[in-house]
This record gives structure tokens, C-alpha cells and sequence, in this order.
């Protein structure tokens, strides 16, 4: 089939996995708008402009590392490429693979070479997860200290924050070897317990993402850092707007409390199988802010947040989507190579 068929075929997908979502999810829309006329439109339109901008901030991570390897791309377009691959990852099952495609091939026809493009998308995956996982350790943390203070709460947080970040830290700086067995040995194990043994390609490719991750971040730490800050600036960005949809319906509650919910939030979504999230991100928003002090608005807040987020967006970023991989585009030249950017 003929490239050009691909292309509109994926665009013919794409959009109808959007309208399929959409009309899962209807019951959570209608209700976001019918909610909308409760709230006070000032601090709804400010919530939806900083996502948009928060959206902006996280493509900066493809101009650090574009400018990194003597490259240049327009602000517009670097927006549309972040939206459409966080739309994706967010959209369907093991929509990381999704994304990882999609900015290869995006960055593949502006010229950027395979190795370099799978480099950025390895660059943006590694330091969104670690970024998240420092939202989510901040969570547990948070809520731990909120338990102290309230009493309404056990130390069972507090215990998962600090293994998680010693199970992350311990895991980075095994040996590939070493993780091998590890892996092989639970394997077995988990197979005699179910009476069914799998094939251990799974695990050979988890060991090598992982040492890929972890060579990267040996051999481009200050990139990595500087990637992460910008990934914790975005997803900052969306909690600061999650907090001003709150002010809009009157409701007071700090920032920590609100990058709490979101840290939980993040996490479940990661974790969750069904598309769009199927509410499970609304849910965690609602249970966290519910207990931090939010009150029964946390629902209306949580529903028309993720409305802002992700469903008046996706439509957007199937536009974009058609428009990035559709468009008669001038190849970027590396200032590396010739001396001169397009």
C-alpha cells in the first residue's frame, strides 16, 4: 500500500477511535456541561488557557533536544506534536507505543534521522516518567504529612513513597545480568503459582528499555535534568489549572493538595487499561481532593477538568495530527552539518 494511504488510513483511525471515545464517555461530557453554568466562567477560561499553555511548555522538550542536535522547528508545530502524542498515550491501550511512533515518524519526514528521532522520543518518554513518578512520590508523601497533622489518615503512604523511590533507585543501578534472573526467577515463579508458563520475551524487553533509559541518563544528565524540570513545570501547569476550575466553583483548597490528587491521578492513568482513562483519572481526583478538604465540588471540578484536559482537546489533536503528517513540509537541516536552520 502506497504511503500515502497509510497516512490517511492512521488519520481515518485515529479520528474514529476519538468519536468512539467520545460516545463511551458521553455520559462525562454531558454532564461537564451541564455543569459548566454552575461555575464562574472567568476561572474556567483561565483553567482552559493554562492547559493549552501547560501543553506548550511540555513541547519544549522536543526544542531542547532538536536544539541539541543543530535543529530548529516552529512554536506552532512543536505545540501540535506534544498534544497529539500525549492525546495518543492517553487515548488507547499501551498508547506509549502509539506515541513513540507517531514522533518518529514526525520527526522522520522533517528530515531528523531515525536514530536522532528515536532519541527525542526516547528523551521526551524517559523524563515524563520520571517526572511522574516525582509527582507521585510527592503525593504519597503529601498525604502522609496531611494524615499526621488531621490523624485521619495511617502512615501506609509514607511507607509506599519511600519504597517506591528506593525500588526505582535500586532497579536503575542492578546489573542487566542481574535483572535477568530476577525477572526469570519471578517468572517461573508466578507460572508455577498459575500453573502457566509464559515466554520470557516480555522480560527481555523490559530489561532493554530499561538499560537504554538508563544509559541515556548516564550519558545526557543535564539534558535529562533539564527535560524533567520542563516535564514538572507542564504537569505544574495543569495542576495550577485543576486549582483555578476549583476556585471557580468557590471552593478553597491549596496547590500541594491539588498536585497530590494529580500525582495520584497521573499514576492511575498509567496503570489503567481503558480508554480515555474510562473515569478512573476523574475518580482519583475526586477520592484525593475529597479527602484534602474539596468537598462535593470536587465532582463537578474533576469532571470539568478533565473535559479542559482531554476531550475538548482531541478533536483538536486529530486535526493537528492530519496536518503534521499531511503537509507539504521543508525538510530541518542540522546547523551541525550545514551551518545553516530552517
Amino acid at each position: 500500500m502506497p504511503q500515502s494511504r497509510w497516512k490517511l488510513l492512521t488519520s481515518v483511525v485515529i479520528s474514529l477511535v476519538i468519536l468512539v471515545l467520545a460516545y463511551l464517555n458521553r455520559a462525562w461530557i454531558i454532564a461537564a456541561f451541564g455543569l459548566l453554568h454552575e461555575a464562574r466562567p472567568a476561572w474556567l477560561v483561565a483553567a482552559f488557557v493554562l492547559i493549552c499553555l501547560s501543553y506548550l511548555i511540555s513541547s519544549q522538550v522536543f526544542n531542547v533536544v532538536l536544539r541539541s542536535l543543530g535543529f530548529q522547528m516552529g512554536v506552532l508545530r512543536l505545540w501540535a506534536t506534544a498534544l497529539v502524542a500525549i492525546i495518543i498515550s492517553q487515548s488507547v491501550p499501551a498508547g506509549g507505543v502509539g506515541s513513540y511512533a507517531f514522533l518518529i515518524s514526525n520527526f522522520n519526514r522533517r528530515g531528523v534521522s531515525p536514530g536522532e528521532s528515536a532519541l527525542i522520543a526516547s528523551l521526551e518518554t524517559l523524563s515524563y516518567a520520571v517526572a511522574m513518578l516525582l509527582m507521585f512520590s510527592f503525593s504519597l508523601f503529601f498525604l502522609t504529612f496531611h494524615g499526621m497533622v488531621t490523624g485521619r489518615a495511617s502512615y501506609v503512604a509514607g511507607v509506599v513513597a519511600v519504597a517506591v523511590i528506593a525500588g526505582v533507585a535500586f532497579g536503575l543501578t542492578r546489573s542487566e545480568a542481574t535483572l535477568k534472573r530476577w525477572l526469570s526467577a519471578l517468572q517461573r515463579g508466578v507460572g508455577r503459582l498459575l500453573g502457566h508458563q509464559w515466554s520470557g520475551a516480555w522480560a527481555e524487553n523490559l530489561i532493554a528499555e530499561l538499560v537504554v533509559g538508563r544509559n541515556l541518563l548516564a550519558s545526557r544528565r543535564r539534558d535529562v535534568m533539564l527535560l524533567v524540570l520542563i516535564q514538572l513545570t507542564a504537569l505544574t501547569g495543569h495542576s495550577v489549572a485543576m486549582l483555578l476550575v476549583l476556585q471557580a466553583f468557590d471552593v478553597r483548597v491549596s496547590l500541594w493538595a491539588v498536585g497530590a490528587a494529580f500525582g495520584v491521578a497521573l499514576i492511575t492513568s498509567t496503570f489503567n487499561v481503558l480508554p480515555g482513562g474510562g473515569g478512573t483519572v476523574e475518580a482519583a481526583l475526586v477520592a484525593v481532593l475529597t479527602q484534602l478538604g474539596a468537598g462535593p465540588a470536587a465532582v463537578p471540578a474533576a469532571i470539568i477538568f478533565r473535559l479542559f484536559n482531554f476531550w475538548l482537546l482531541a478533536p483538536v489533536a486529530t486535526a493537528c495530527y492530519h496536518w503534521l503528517m499531511h503537509e507539504n513540509v521543508k525538510p530541518l537541516v542540522s546547523t551541525r552539518r550545514s551551518g545553516v536552520s530552517d
